[in-house]
């Protein structure tokens, strides 16, 4: 969530990207990247480039620098190459990350749209094989902690559903207290984030969370919002129970509660929350 004001987010903003050019040259030099070349699109709030690095084709990512890149490479450390693109180098503090190109690199919306239980089991196989314990020392925050943005909404009468509140509180709340061992968690680990990477799927842009394991599955479910897909949500718990071996019941709460958060963010941003109140609606059963 964003703590900073739109207009200070915007003046901070438009001096980092002032600053990129000469920011990837000099990462460019100090990494001995070769070919560097923008990426259009890409992550949200990123620039992305093509390169070639001694360890084989790369891209740099290059983000505002702040808690979130380094709990970006914390995740990213911990994975190991496991279920996600390689780490090969960090510097959280110029807010660069230097990660394995995959190839074709294709998301995994485009199978989604043609198959939705094929793509539903590729997730399912990359949520198993990114579960793992918190590594030691990461900076990684507790999904958990998220309820606090529901409560501040219902303490300020925000513009949303407040049973669709109450409720979403409630569950993040009492998921966490029922919760096993906490998981280091991609925690946005939706179809944009998955790509092709030869014949397998491989995450990109974790959040980088620690958590409940079924809480993994939330991004997913709750994504694209006010989609005809989000109505395969019982099909969609039934390939990832058996794909991944989560709670059935806790992935259900956890994406209800997290369509929820998300609108919350909506607002927070200045943004339309529709999207995410329909997928909040597909998911209440």
């Amino acid at each position: 969530m964003n703590t900073a004001s739109p207009p200070r987010r915007r003046a901070r903003r438009t001096a980092w990207e002032a600053g990129l050019p000469a920011r990837a040259a000099a990462l460019a030099e100090r990494w001995a990247l070769r070919g560097l070349a923008p990426i259009p699109g890409g992550a949200t709030g990123a620039r992305l480039f093509a390169a070639e690095a001694p360890q084989g084709p790369a891209v740099l990512k290059l983000s505002l620098p702040g808690q979130a890149v380094r709990a970006e490479a914390d995740a990213l450390a911990g994975f190991g190459g496991s279920g996600a693109a390689h780490l090969l180098a960090a510097d959280p503090a110029e807010g660069a990350l230097l990660l394995e190109r995959l190839s074709p690199g294709t998301p995994l919306t485009a199978l989604a749209a043609r198959d939705d239980d094929a793509a539903t089991r590729a997730a399912g196989a990359v949520m198993a094989a990114l579960r793992r314990p918190p590594p030691p020392g990461a900076l990684l925050a507790e999904a958990a902690g998220w309820v606090r943005l529901l409560d501040r909404a219902l303490a300020g009468a925000w513009p949303l559903p407040r049973p669709m509140l109450d409720r979403a509180a409630g569950l993040f709340r009492d998921l966490a207290a029922s919760a096993p061992a906490p998981a280091l968690l991609h925690g946005d680990l939706h179809h944009g984030n998955i790509l092709a990477d030869g014949p397998g799927w491989r995450a990109v842009d974790p959040r980088g969370l620690c958590g409940d394991p079924a809480f993994e599955a939330a991004a997913l479910l709750r994504n694209p919002p006010a989609s005809p897909l989000l109505r395969r949500a019982p099909r969609r718990l039934a390939i990832l129970a058996e794909t991944a071996g989560l709670d059935r019941a806790r992935m259900a709460g956890w994406a209800y509660a997290s369509a929820a958060l998300a609108a919350c963010w909506a607002i927070e941003d200045g943004e339309d929350p529709s999207p995410w109140l329909a997928a909040a609606e597909a998911l209440s059963a």
